[in-house]
């Protein structure tokens, strides 16, 4: 991992950790909440999947009169999955890649800029585009070329299906056939890049994708009435058009992506909750540990404020006996007891500077048995109410 890297995971570590985990918890219950939504979505699309039917390109005429779709104006379009050959349209033509030079309805071919990325040789370079400018270095070129085309099956030529490609977003069962990477001459502005530590263009990756003629697939989408035949077009709601899998094979890996994204969510939302649930509970001791001080000082101030060195109101310490003077200061008479032990040993002014100290313990532990000592926690102390006025 470079340098960079661990700077950036650092950095986002420290931001999760960030308010006792609130940050990472609502970026959990983000994610919770973006997989729900992805399976509604499956789910959704599964049941559309599951109730178009299935038929064969010879019974699609009937399947158009069965559900009502005879191509009239009120007619709703009637989702289906068909599976048939790819051929070209009658007294169509078809596209001759120059690359591979076979016949295909379907070209895309796609010219990739590729760069090489290096730290330069003052070991520090620009790395914006990695985050905002990476497709605009990249330099992707891409033609994409179609011929009108038929699916037809060639058990029973009596039918055929005629696709629509028009405003269909899923992505197409293309084949690679033409791969070839071309290096990029080096020029004066390369050693300037080279110098600084951007990055500088090293090749031109060509790449021809078709879908050749012959191939067979499924296309599932809405079915109408085209002149003779029938028209299949694609429908926005579900992820496939043209697939090479079955319909069956399209149910089975919707049905893993949204068994996935179910327990996805469920285990991110577990996540969030206790996250968020471990912040609000750390937020809240914070905030009663801070209330607790200020009272607590508050409380210090005004009893030490109290709490005088005047002679006049103790007795003389000859006065006393010895089992009355306060074992810290002996001075003043014992007043204060500490709970749970009870010990009345010291004055009101020691036993409140024993209650401060970081681990408050009766000055009785030293003549105690070590076997006491759990007794002799100070937890709180008593004074008489004559004392503090």
């Amino acid at each position: 991992m470079s340098a960079r890297d661990r700077e950036t995971a650092v950095a986002l570590a420290r931001l999760a950790a960030a308010l006792d985990g609130a940050v990472l918890g609502l970026g959990t219950a983000a994610l919770a909440v973006a997989s729900w939504v992805k399976y509604l979505a499956a789910s959704g699309q599964l049941r559309r999947i599951a109730s178009a039917p299935a038929a064969a390109i010879p019974d699609l005429r009937s399947l158009l009169a069965e559900y009502g779709g005879g191509g009239g104006d009120g007619d709703q379009p009637i989702l289906a999955a068909v599976r048939g050959h790819v051929r070209a349209a009658p007294r169509g033509k078809y596209l001759v890649p120059p690359g591979s030079g076979e016949h295909c309805v379907v070209a895309k071919h796609t010219q990739l800029c590729l760069f090489n990325e290096w730290r330069g040789i003052f070991g520090w370079t620009f790395d914006l585009h990695a985050l905002f400018f990476k497709s605009i270095k990249e330099q992707i070129i891409t033609s994409f070329r179609w011929v009108p085309f038929v699916l037809v099956d060639p058990e029973n030529m009596t039918g055929m299906v005629h696709v629509k490609l028009d405003r269909a977003m899923q992505p197409l069962p293309l084949t690679t056939v033409y791969h070839k990477l071309t290096p990029v001459d080096s020029t004066p502005y390369t050693l300037f890049q080279t110098i600084i530590g951007n990055g500088y263009p090293i090749a031109l990756l060509d790449e021809e994708k078709i879908l050749p003629v012959g191939k067979e697939i499924t296309a599932i989408g809405y079915i109408r009435p085209h002149k003779a035949s029938v028209e299949i077009s694609s429908c926005s709601e579900i992820p496939f058009f043209l697939s090479d899998l079955t319909k069956d094979e399209m149910e089975a890996e919707l049905s893993s992506r949204a068994k996935t994204l179910f327990w996805a969510s469920v285990v991110l939302g577990t996540m969030s909750v206790c996250l968020l649930g471990f912040a609000t509970y750390r937020s809240w001791k914070k905030i009663k540990e801070r209330r607790e001080a200020r009272q607590a000082q508050e409380v210090f101030r005004q009893t030490t404020d109290e709490v005088t060195d005047d002679q006049s109101s103790d007795e003389e310490a000859g006065e006393m006996g010895d089992g009355q003077l306060c074992v810290i200061c002996l001075r003043k008479r014992r007043k204060a007891a500490f709970i749970p032990c009870g010990h009345l040993v010291c004055c009101c002014k020691c036993a409140l500077i024993v209650e401060r100290q970081f681990d408050p313990l009766c000055p009785m532990l030293l003549d105690v048995l070590l076997i006491t000592l759990r007794h002799c926690m100070v937890t709180q102390i008593v004074c008489e109410p004559e004392d503090l006025n």
